[in-house]
């Protein structure tokens, strides 16, 4: 439970037990008690600001003592201007402009984030910003970063939230999709020994050849200058013996 957060809605205030989760706390000047379900009370050591993600800061947030759980109050985010939408399974907050802050699931009739997985001081809800440019890059039909990030900021795509993309960023996939051929430098040697003698080359990284020995054998044949020289299948038209050709 250390590493999740529970949305409340009998909660009075945001609150948590571990003093690891604030990014800014200041000490109590007057004594304070929170009230438990079973009349129980724990002290409230000091109120601060938690960072869930770049999205979600969480404000006024107190640190009782004693306390085992993470909560976030219903009404508190209310107040402070954000809109909480429940459904069988589900749970989102949106901020005043309607657009996704983050996303609960249900845990034993409850909502909660589970944060486990997450490492390093910064805990997140919800996936950085860069991440988000993914999701949109993909959504998009790979829209260049440069041209994603400036439709955002300007608002011209309705439901598009606004992104930020790391200096350098590169598609892989994309960019090798946008590889072109280019020809090989003439040769003068003849490599092959009979007429219709394959010849396969690995123009991007080591292959396995289609084969009359099998779609997992290696080729057969020798290698010369880079090239691999071997037999492909043979089939009869009209008579006449020619060797296979396989792409």
């Amino acid at each position: 439970m250390e590493n999740m957060w529970i949305m409340d809605s009998g909660c009075s205030r945001h609150m948590t037990g571990h003093r690891k989760w604030f990014s800014s706390l200041n000490p109590m000047s007057t004594k304070e008690y929170i009230t438990f379900r079973d009349n129980c009370q724990g002290k409230v050591l000091g109120v601060g600001s938690v960072s869930l993600s770049a999205k979600l800061s969480l404000r006024e947030v107190a640190f009782v003592q004693n306390l085992g759980f993470n909560l976030v109050s219903v009404s508190q985010l209310l107040d402070e201007g954000f809109e909480i939408c429940f459904k069988k399974g589900a749970c989102r907050v949106l901020d005043a402009e309607e657009t996704l802050i983050c996303s609960l699931l249900p845990f034993r009739q409850v909502f909660r984030v589970d944060l486990t997985s997450v490492s390093g001081p910064a805990r997140r809800l919800l996936a950085s910003p860069s991440a988000d440019v993914w999701m949109w890059h993909g959504r998009l039909g790979q829209l260049s970063f440069g041209l994603l990030v400036r439709l955002s900021s300007m608002g011209l795509i309705r439901g598009l939230p606004k992104l930020k993309a790391e200096k350098d960023i590169v598609c892989h996939p994309y960019r090798h999709g946008k590889m072109i051929t280019t020809s090989h430098t003439p040769m003068s040697q003849v490599m092959t020994t009979y007429p219709g003698e394959l010849r396969h080359m690995d123009t991007v990284h080591p292959a396995r050849v289609m084969s009359e020995f099998g779609p997992s054998s290696p080729p057969q044949g020798r290698t010369c200058d880079g090239f691999e020289i071997g037999r492909g299948g043979k089939h009869i038209d009209n008579g006449v013996q020619n060797a296979g050709t396989r792409v």
